[in-house]
């Protein structure tokens, strides 16, 4: 899944390499661990165990054994939920701990947390329970409806990115497209215009909502949902959406054993040894 994603946008670019990737790599709805070597090659996997000295883990279909004075650093998955080796359709979207755990991963993400779901009065979201989590207090993603079966999944930025508003853009267009299939979708969400569109392709509406939408909320987003799971999750009044949202997030802290928060690494280490300057206002 990782691999998928980072090869996707460059692989729209060339152009003939594309198709042969949709045809060995399938969306799978499955979260991963990973570590980070003193080399600067990041590895993802299952880590199976790990003692004083050496951590084992599971890539591909094989174990590794990894010295621990060779790495640099280790993030293991903050669910609980055990991987899941199905492929999803192509009018499916994976459950909650596969995007939470995905954009934790991120290498431009330090800091995630979830957050009150606020009130949505605009269409499509209008009253469809969701689950928020903030990244770097910048970037939101939100999944709708059931969150072991999303309707819907989304991520966008909020605050004044002014000349890092196109990086901020291809990074939410990037984590999306990890979970689409079929060379339709991916071309559909790379070929929306960033003030605005929306494409249906094989079953999935793709949409970009820029700042000046009334449905944005003063954010720039990128979506997707399954149009009659949307319909379906929809709440007939704000009394029941309100408790629905409080029942998802209810059931995701029973996985996270009742974390509701994570970061990688103060700000102040952040500052010494990760982060190259002109990406500070993001975290």
């Amino acid at each position: 899944m990782r691999f998928f994603r980072a090869l996707a946008s460059p692989c729209l670019r060339l152009g003939f390499c594309l198709p042969l990737l949709l045809l060995v790599m399938a969306p799978s709805s499955r979260a991963m661990d990973q570590i980070m070597l003193k080399s600067g090659i990041r590895v993802s996997g299952t880590i199976l165990g790990q003692s004083k000295d050496r951590l084992i883990m599971r890539v591909g279909q094989g174990n590794a054994v990894y010295s621990k004075k060779a790495i640099w650093r280790i993030y293991e998955d903050i669910t609980d939920k055990p991987a899941d080796p199905r492929v999803l359709q192509r009018d499916e979207i994976p459950p909650w701990w596969v995007p939470l755990s995905d954009l934790y991963h991120e290498d431009w993400v330090n800091s995630l947390k979830a957050i009150p779901s606020g009130p949505i009065t605009e269409d499509p979201f209008h009253n469809v329970p969701y689950v928020s989590f903030r990244a770097n207090t910048i970037y939101e993603l939100n999944i709708y409806g059931n969150p072991s079966d999303p309707a819907a999944l989304e991520i966008g930025y909020y605050g004044n990115m002014w000349f890092h508003s196109g990086d901020a853009q291809k990074r939410c267009r990037q984590f999306l497209a990890s979970y689409l299939s079929g060379l339709k979708q991916l071309q559909a969400i790379y070929r929306l215009n960033a003030t605005g569109g929306r494409e249906t392709v094989s079953g999935l509406t793709i949409e970009i909502t820029p700042r000046s939408s009334k449905a944005s909320y003063g954010g720039w987003w990128v979506s997707i949902w399954n149009p009659a799971k949307l319909a379906a999750a929809r709440c007939p009044d704000a009394a029941a959406w309100k408790a629905a949202c409080a029942q998802n997030l209810a059931g995701i802290k029973k996985f996270t054993a009742g974390e509701t928060a994570w970061m990688k690494y103060s700000l102040q280490d952040a500052a010494k040894r990760y982060l190259p300057l002109e990406r500070m206002e993001e975290r």
